[in-house]
């Protein structure tokens, strides 16, 4: 399954993108589609908290109808996070996993990811894959950026080709480094259709030793 250029539908300010996905896809917008803003003034997280989403940041929603049984809704979820996690590693980024849906980057908050479903009669009728990722916006104390983590470290992250990737799951032409929003956009889509693609091919067993590798002890 192939996604060569998803629609994406691209808000300055927004309540929330997983908001706007459903409410386009209830208006009869055709999936697969990413929604993107530059801020959110509702955002949230895990449990309903509220998820700060200044300018600078990363807000994406990606919303798929794969129409499918689904036996947890928390595999969406750690598949989502091992793709978004195995591509920012791809690039030598050391990003870590707080169970269940959280990404960390030295022992603090890079992002998360919060996943809403809709069912019909036992199966996946459509999901939103949502995701905010910290990359020159303001965070609290316990965050941190990635531009931060570039500067501090001095460190260019560049994709590493040397790694045995599966090329058939990538949909995005690649940038050879992370220097813009734009160019973590496009890896973090990557990562969510690797998460997905892979959890639909070789199910959760084939990836939660990779995810659980990660996790922050």
């Amino acid at each position: 399954m192939h996604y060569d250029s998803l629609p994406i539908h691209h808000f300055q300010q927004l309540e929330s993108t997983n908001k706007t996905a459903w409410e386009l896809f209830q208006q009869g917008e055709k999936t697969p589609f990413i929604v993107t803003a530059d801020e959110q003034t509702a955002g949230k997280g895990q449990w309903g908290r509220q998820w700060v989403s200044s300018l600078g940041g990363l807000y994406l929603s990606l919303i798929l109808t794969p129409e499918m049984k689904i036996e947890q809704p928390s595999y969406l979820t750690i598949s989502s996070v091992f793709g978004v996690t195995e591509m920012l590693r791809n690039y030598q980024i050391p990003a870590q996993i707080k169970w269940l849906n959280d990404i960390f980057l030295n022992r603090k908050k890079l992002g998360g990811i919060l996943i809403e479903t809709h069912l019909k009669t036992q199966k996946l009728k459509a999901v939103v894959i949502g995701i905010g990722l910290n990359w020159e916006n303001t965070v609290p104390e316990l965050g941190i950026t990635l531009k931060d983590y570039i500067n501090q470290t001095n460190f260019i992250p560049s994709f590493n080709s040397s790694l045995p990737l599966k090329e058939d799951l990538y949909n995005y032409k690649l940038p050879p480094t992370i220097a813009s929003l734009p160019d973590l956009k496009i890896i973090v889509i990557n990562g969510l259709l690797l998460g997905y693609q892979r959890y639909r091919q070789e199910g959760i067993t084939a990836i939660l030793p990779e995810y659980e590798a990660r996790l922050l002890n």
